[in-house]
């Protein structure tokens, strides 16, 4: 399927809102091994249930196994992907170790790379097209001219289209691990993005606020432009967002995928937007995918749900306040008045409009407040209720297309059911009389009918040549069981396609070339390595190209003994161990390789970020404003400075000197 809208689900419910709402496939997390690790998630059965529901449906499901992940962990993430791969359509990888693991075992299991790996360019995606990865999610990084190039690779891409945007290349965030040991490459982000730092001039404050918040993606007015590209899949963020906020955004999407599929006029809806935003909004921007200028793509207004404005306050008098209303209200919608520096929220429970109770309103009305508010104060909806209310009694309006045929004999009756790939039939042998007068018509209706499958027939064969009675109570027996075969082939549908692995190396043993190495930074991504390059930002094939030397850098995140044996296809050189790779861990793998190199001195990379926070504070819309080759830069968090490097105006920030313990069995790297 070429664009393919693709939901973020947290847990069971929303997985059925999604599907319900229109989406094309949805992505959720187990409870363990999942980027959005503070969410309630889905428990193993709960994912059988959600698969068979979008199975069901005709849908797909796909299940984040996108953290890093330890030794100690292997064996339950291992057991994890064997459990997955009876149920669900594709697992979205971060860990090269889990790829090694499902292209060995399960060559014909899809494996969809992560955003986290941060691939970003066309000669990337062929090595990963190479080895039988199946899709792409690309950084959000990567603009919609990238993309058609990248394109011409010939494999499956995923992109955001809409929700948050992480301030860092995904996968190269340190700051919350370093900032309080939650880490993003565990699932454990606490968005220290969204806080308030300072930045220094020369140690000087130049300004100060929420300088790394980014302002929430959203593709709405440009979404012919991106599906006119046909990637595969386009994708909405908020795994851990309100059913509200999922229904509102998948149906919006959902219809503007269709009109364009239907050579219609694109354009939405007042309606539609204001459930959107009402039910989460931040400011928005077109994100580097639309090549958003650098001054426009963060923000330091707030970074908490905004609503949408609905009017404004005229005066205040006995609990109650009159405002003048912009767009409707409606009984227990959820509204925040901002009145000069102070603002609260309530639920509305009463709305009287020129002297008596009404549900809803679009004129001047009173509303019951608990406390003063100013005239010419701001109202804004923050929820709806009729968006609320609608979640329950949702139509089915996705339903699959299938054809039906039914042929009717004196002692052979057959009913055969085709949906998509999957073709049902069942046999009978009823002893069956001629009618002396027969409904036809009523008798196709007992046929047709889905028994509460998410099916509608676009074809129907009915074929009865000797004109045989058929009692209703036999019609319902014969249906009912063909149903119900259809219903448990749908449940498990599951389509597998082998692809061939060129990585089989498990016991790739190595005599320890030295004790330790000094890699000297050049700040560009030719860093430095006795004369060999260290790759940090790049993947893997760029080593393929460079030699069988080459040493693999601690941005790709190795963490097990199976991440080491897909990097032994590639290098005999040092493989350095994640940043976020604790000694024991360490220790462990030691036994597996002899050359492996730990940190043990360096400085700690917390962000690779394309803003520029400099060009941006300093008024500037688009970045090479050259200012950091004439002056020296640092963020400021209360008691911690972070350095600011930048090289063709990539910012990373550089956090203090780690020093790690070394360790006999293991290649200690200083990183100067």
């Amino acid at each position: 399927m070429i664009n393919e809208l693709l939901a973020p689900c947290g847990n069971l419910e929303a997985v059925k809102i999604a599907v319900l709402s229109g989406t094309d496939a949805v992505y959720c997390a187990g409870k363990r091994f999942g980027a959005r690790a503070f969410i309630s998630n889905l428990s193993e059965e709960e994912i059988i249930e959600a698969a068979h529901f979008v199975h069901l449906h005709g849908k797909k499901i796909y299940i984040t196994l996108n953290t890093l992940v330890f030794e100690e962990e292997l064996e339950e993430a291992k057991k994890y992907v064997d459990f997955l791969y009876q149920h669900v359509d594709a697992i979205i990888v971060q860990d090269y170790g889990i790829v090694h693991y499902m292209r060995t075992k399960y060559p014909d299991f899809p494996v969809h790379l992560s955003t986290q790996c941060s691939i970003h360019n066309i000669d990337d995606v062929k090595f990963l097209k190479e080895i039988g990865i199946s899709r792409i999610v690309l950084a959000r990084e990567v603009s919609i001219d990238e993309i058609k190039m990248i394109k011409e690779a010939g494999i499956e891409l995923e992109i955001f289209i809409h929700g948050a945007l992480c301030f860092s290349y995904s996968g190269m965030c340190y700051l919350s691990y370093y900032k309080g040991g939650r880490s993003g490459n565990r699932g454990n982000c606490a968005q220290p993005c969204r806080q308030n730092y300072d930045l220094l001039e020369d140690d000087e404050v130049y300004s100060s606020g929420p300088l790394l918040s980014m302002k929430d993606l959203n593709s709405i007015a440009n979404i012919k432009e991106l599906l006119d590209m046909g990637v595969t899949s386009l994708k909405v963020e908020g795994r851990a967002k309100s059913l509200e906020y999922l229904s509102s955004v998948i149906k919006i999407y959902r219809r503007l995928i269709d009109r364009y599929n239907s050579n219609e006029e694109i354009n939405v809806e007042e309606e539609m937007l204001d459930d959107l935003y009402s039910s989460f909004s931040r400011e928005i921007t077109k994100g580097y995918l639309l090549n958003e200028e650098n001054g426009s793509i963060t923000t330091k207004g707030s970074v908490k749900h905004q609503g949408i404005l609905i009017g404004k306050v005229l005066e205040y008098r006995k609990n109650q306040i009159k405002v003048k209303l912009q767009k409707p209200l409606e009984l227990l919608d959820g509204i925040r008045i901002i009145d000069q520096d102070r603002e609260s929220g309530l639920t509305v429970t009463r709305i009287i409009e020129n002297g008596q109770l009404v549900k809803s309103s679009k004129g001047v009305v009173y509303i019951d407040v608990k406390h003063y508010v100013s005239p010419n104060s701001l109202v804004y909806k923050t929820s709806s209720n009729r968006v609320s209310k609608s979640l329950n009694s949702q139509e089915e309006l996705y339903k699959q297309n299938a054809s039906l045929n039914v042929t009717i004999k004196q002692k052979h009756q057959q009913i055969s059911i085709k949906v998509g790939k999957i073709d049902i039939s069942c046999d009978f042998d009823y002893e069956l009389d001629k009618a002396k007068t027969i409904n036809e018509e009523n008798v196709k209706k007992q046929f047709m009918k889905t028994n509460n499958l998410p099916i509608k027939y676009e074809y129907f064969d009915y074929t009865n040549n000797d004109n045989l009675f058929i009692p209703i109570p036999t019609i319902n027996k014969m249906r009912t069981e063909v149903l119900d075969k259809l219903k448990i082939a749908l449940e498990i549908n599951l389509v597998r396609q082998y692809i061939s692995y060129p990585f089989i190396n498990d016991n790739f043993v190595l005599e320890k070339p030295l004790d330790s190495l000094e890699i000297v930074e050049k700040d560009n991504e030719n860093d430095l390595i006795n004369n060999k390059p260290l790759k940090t930002e790049t993947f893997a094939y760029h080593l393929k190209e460079i030699g069988q030397e080459s040493i693999v850098g601690p941005y790709f995140g190795v963490a097990n003994h199976l991440a080491v044996s897909f990097f032994r296809n590639l290098s005999r050189g040092v493989i350095v161990l994640s940043y976020e790779s604790t000694l024991d861990n360490a220790i462990r793998l030691s036994k597996y390789d002899s050359s492996l190199g730990y940190l043990v001195n360096y400085y700690e990379p917390l962000m690779v970020s394309k803003h520029c926070v400099v060009a941006s504070e300093h008024g500037y819309k688009a970045k090479k404003c050259g200012l950091c080759y004439k002056h020296d830069y640092k963020l400021k968090d209360g008691d911690r400075t972070y350095q600011l490097k930048f090289h063709n105006c990539i910012m990373r920030i550089v956090g203090k000197n780690i020093k790690n313990k070394s360790h006999p069995d293991l290649i200690s790297i200083t990183i100067k």
